[in-house]
């Protein structure tokens, strides 16, 4: 067990993200023996945060597939360009809880319980996060329906038969009650043409995951105030991007 221990902390020391992070939670394994119960475990992140998930949240967690986007946004919280930020889709706090240690945040999380999940993780952390229970939408009513996803739940999405109904605002609203945004990030799985509808204000930065049926209306629809600075292709689904634009202003 020594030995293993031993092999563990040279493993976290010099092994590349993210999977360092996957070792870091072994080892914590080793020393605590709490981070799997039931069907739940810890994932060590940046800043000192540990996020607690199911395993299939493990590449939401870990934020496994989209690797260049989460740098990019760190690095600009960090370098401190973007001071506040909302997260749209926040799902147990990929990015929220960990941005949360830096700079205020507000997360959108509608799935009951995807939020429960989030809001400890918040508190875990004692992230500077504001959590709601609701949806962005485009203004035309005042709730949504979602349905679960058979693959996991970052899959979840806004469809007419859904089973489980959330309030829904605008992006206009939010930043009313909340704003102003430096960055809003907007993850809502085939429903960001309805979101980018909601949206008048000009955040510094959109990080927006766009399909291939969104992505031409959404970039065309943005390009007169916002440049696109890179593409990432997520590996875990086809055909799914992350655009990230800088605003012209």
């Amino acid at each position: 067990m020594y030995s293993l221990c031993r092999s563990l902390f040279r493993l976290v020391k010099y092994a590349p993200k993210p999977v360092s992070h996957l070792l870091k939670t072994a080892k914590h394994r080793m020393l605590h023996k709490n981070w799997y119960a039931g069907n739940y475990m810890w994932f060590r992140r940046e800043f000192g945060t540990w996020l607690i998930g199911r395993s299939d949240h493990l590449i939401d967690a870990l934020l496994l597939d989209e690797p260049r986007t989460w740098n990019y946004v760190k690095k600009l919280v960090t370098g401190g360009e973007i001071n506040s930020m909302l997260d749209i889709g926040a799902h147990i706090g990929g990015y929220c809880v960990v941005l949360g240690r830096k700079i205020p945040v507000v997360a959108i999380e509608p799935m009951p319980d995807t939020y429960m999940i989030l809001n400890l993780n918040i508190k875990l952390n004692e992230s500077d996060v504001e959590a709601l229970r609701a949806a962005a939408y485009d203004g035309s009513n005042p709730t949504v329906r979602l349905s679960r996803s058979p693959l996991h739940s970052g899959a979840d999405a806004i469809t007419q038969d859904g089973t489980i109904e959330v309030r829904a605002y605008t992006v206009d609203e939010l930043w009313k009650r909340f704003g102003p945004f430096d960055l809003i990030k907007i993850d809502v799985e085939g429903a960001e043409t309805k979101v980018l509808r909601g949206l008048s204000e000009n955040p510094s930065y959109l990080v927006v995951e766009v399909r291939p049926n969104t992505i031409a209306y959404i970039i065309n629809s943005l390009k007169r105030k916002y440049r696109v600075l890179f593409l990432e292709k997520l590996l875990r689904a086809k055909g799914v991007w992350n655009v990230i634009f800088k605003s012209k202003n």
